[in-house]
Parts: C-alpha cells; sequence; structure tokens
C-alpha cells in the first residue's frame, strides 16, 4: 500500500518578532527586503496628495500540484504529486484583515508625508466610477494565478479590480487550479457571479489611462495595494523497488505446476512506495505583493513589466508593474504554522480519462495524487500574523518612495 509522510515545521512569526523581548532588551527588529521595480520614486516628487483606488488581497486556497519523478512515455510510470488545498475560507475573516490592512496603507502613507484623500472623495469621482465600471469584480472572488487557487478579497469601502494583464507578467496570466469548480471554461473565469475572467483582464486595456485621468482630476497620485498570501508547499517523492520472482522451469497447467495466474504473481515486481509531504504556513509573495503608485504624468498605454511575457514562470515570475512607480517586495516573507491544521492527505490515482487530460482540467497528471487538506485553526493568530507580515512589508516598501 502506497505510503504517505505529512511532516510539520515550526517557525517564529514575524508578528511575534514585532514584540518579542529577550534577556530585558527588544530584539531587533526584522527586516523586508523591498525596492522599486523598474522605476523612480522621483516622479513622485512635488505632489504629496494620494488617492487609494484598491486595496486588493489574494488568499491562496492551492498550492503544489507538480509531479515528480517523471519517466519517458514508454516506460514505468512513477509519477506522483502533493496538492495543499485550503477550500473553505471564513469571509467575515477575510474581510476584517483586508480593511485593517486599508486603515494600515492609509496611516503608513500619512506618516511617509502623503495626504491621503478621504474615501469618499475616491467614491464620488466620476474617474473611479468609470474604472470600477470597466474593471470592477465582485468581493470574494474565486479565481487562480500561476501558483494556484486564490480567494480574491477587496477592502470593504472599495470596489475591487484586477489591473490589466499585460503590467501583471506572467504570474497573474498562466492560470493554474487545483480546486475542482473553483474556476470554470477551462481555468479562465471565476466559478464566483461577478469574478474575473483571463480574457476579460486582456480586454481592460483602457484601464491604465483611466488611472491616469483620476490622477488628473483628483491632482493625485492614485495607490493601489495588492499583497499574495501564500498558503504553504508541499513535495512529493517515488521510489522504487526490485522484487525478483521465483523461476519456474515449466508452466503447463496441472496439479504439479504453477497455474499461469499463480507464475503471474510471482514474476519480477518493480514496486514503487509513493510519499508526499505538506507544511502549512502564512507568508507574503515576493514580486507579486507590492504598492503601484500611478501619476498624472504616466503613460495612458500602462506599463511594462520586467521581461513581460518573457519572463521567467512560478515562484521567480517577474513582478508586476501596474503603475508608473511600484515598490515591491523582493523576497518572500514567511510567518509561522501555528494557525492552521492540515488532515492526513486523501490519495488518488490517475485513471485512464486523467492520463488522456492530464493537466488540462486542473489535475496533475500524475499516477498517485495526495491532497491535504488545510483549515485555519486560530483565526485571531491568522489575523495577528498576516497584519504583522503586511505591515513588515509596507513600512519598508514606502520608505523608499517618503516625501
Amino acid at each position: 500500500m502506497p505510503a504517505s509522510t505529512l511532516v510539520f515545521k515550526t517557525a517564529l512569526s514575524v508578528a511575534a518578532l514585532l514584540v518579542c523581548t529577550w534577556a530585558g532588551a527588544q530584539a531587533p527588529a526584522p527586516q523586508a527586503k523591498v525596492e522599486l521595480t523598474d522605476s523612480n520614486a522621483a516622479r513622485l516628487a512635488g505632489n504629496k496628495r494620494v488617492a487609494i483606488t484598491n486595496v486588493l488581497l489574494s488568499f491562496q486556497a492551492s498550492t503544489g500540484g507538480e509531479k515528480t519523478n517523471t519517466s519517458g512515455l514508454f516506460a514505468n510510470k512513477t509519477d506522483t504529486s502533493a496538492t495543499l488545498q485550503m477550500p473553505v475560507f471564513d469571509l467575515k475573516l477575510l474581510a476584517a484583515i483586508s480593511d485593517d490592512i486599508y486603515q494600515q496603507l492609509r496611516d503608513d502613507l500619512q506618516a511617509n508625508g502623503y495626504e491621503v484623500l478621504p474615501e469618499a472623495t475616491v467614491l464620488a469621482s466620476p474617474g473611479y466610477q468609470k474604472i470600477t465600471a470597466l474593471a470592477g469584480i465582485s468581493n470574494y472572488s474565486k479565481f487562480a494565478n500561476m501558483d494556484g487557487d486564490v480567494m480574491l478579497v477587496g477592502a470593504s469601502g472599495l470596489k475591487p479590480y484586477l489591473p490589466y494583464n499585460a503590467e501583471t507578467g506572467k504570474f497573474s496570466v498562466q492560470l493554474k487550479t487545483l480546486i475542482k469548480d473553483w474556476v470554470s471554461g477551462w481555468g479562465q473565469k471565476s466559478s464566483t457571479e461577478g469574478g474575473p475572467s483571463n480574457t476579460r483582464t486582456g480586454e481592460i486595456y483602457e484601464l491604465p489611462g483611466l488611472e491616469v485621468a483620476l490622477a488628473k482630476e483628483l491632482n493625485a497620485h492614485i495607490v493601489k495595494a495588492s499583497y499574495v498570501i501564500t498558503l504553504g508547499s508541499t513535495k512529493a517523492a517515488t521510489t522504487q523497488s526490485y522484487q525478483p520472482g521465483e523461476r519456474q522451469i515449466a508452466y503447463t497447467v496441472g496439479p504439479q505446476y504453477k497455474s499461469r495466474e499463480q507464475r503471474d504473481k510471482e514474476a519480477d515486481k518493480i514496486i514503487s512506495t509513493y510519499k508526499a509531504n505538506a507544511y502549512a504556513q502564512v507568508g507574503l509573495l515576493a514580486g507579486q505583493s507590492r504598492i503601484a503608485f500611478r501619476t498624472a504624468a504616466a503613460s495612458p498605454k500602462g506599463e511594462s513589466a520586467p521581461g513581460g511575457y518573457t519572463a521567467n514562470f512560478g515562484k521567480s515570475a517577474s513582478p508586476a508593474k501596474d503603475g508608473d512607480v511600484v515598490v515591491t517586495l523582493a523576497e518572500s516573507l514567511l510567518g509561522g504554522t501555528e494557525s492552521f491544521y492540515v488532515e492526513a492527505p486523501a490519495q488518488k490515482e490517475r485513471g485512464l480519462m486523467g492520463a488522456l487530460l492530464g493537466t488540462t482540467l486542473g489535475g496533475t497528471g500524475a499516477d498517485v495524487q495526495f491532497v491535504f487538506t488545510s483549515a485555519i485553526a486560530d483565526p485571531t493568530a491568522y489575523h495577528a500574523e498576516v497584519l504583522g507580515l503586511v505591515k513588515l512589508a509596507q513600512r519598508d516598501m514606502l520608505s523608499l518612495v517618503k516625501q
């Protein structure tokens, strides 16, 4: 029977690091590695007014799914994969987190010398209403990115919207779905009514120009905060052992000989053992977690993410650039594991249809697939963990554009 292994690891949370002391003295404050994405903060000089139009959190709902030990077309197949999923979210918890991050962004912008326009001023603006009419999506939309399925959550007071996909690089364009029915239409459309589709994000090419127009209308830089909250990681492996069978001289069926069925059972065999593990751990993804500014002097045709569609895949995908000044988390931040529990994995073997379809419908195409299911065991700790990571990242990102 195939074996599976579930492994947990511990990590000191950033939220704890922000308040911990040792031997009566406060521990050194953690630092986030941040950078400007192909831009210059000098473009923000001369105007301290900013208008926050979007705070969008992508809570990763699945990750993993990569095949391992792939063998040749005619060889003995030994593929396996592991997927970590969190298909159920407490939407009230996600709303509280997004609203706290929105307020924290307002506070941090003011602390760095900016005048933040009232939310009511933004909402009443004709330019803002054009933006949300063109690109707005339902809050709590199910969608996907290059790492897997996500839940898209916006701040309660604002209408969430996705950027024009030419400005985001491959990470937000090459979708991978691992949870059944999370997205529909061959992985291109949210299963949430009013949610986004990959095709639609490619059609909103007017969005950068509308943000430039809004910056001129309000005499303020347009500010958007985007954070990808990661779920954890997985690992799968296959090992093989050789079991020699009994050698028989004759196989004629009869009382003194072994039957053909007995012979087949005792023939040489290659025994495959499949193992997998999963770590549920909150984190912020580098390159995609960012604060973007669109100024009145920006190109209405939009920006180009470094590398564009020729950039690498996965976690090394090019950073997003949905503004003419973008500050980005350059290295991912990892928090603790204590907020989660992970169930022992379900295991399924690929049938003929899975072999034919492979990853087309979101499956891994592996011979043996382990599916780990995670849930948030401590909502209060999870809330504090995510907010602590964002506060750390935001503090250091905005230090690069301080007025």
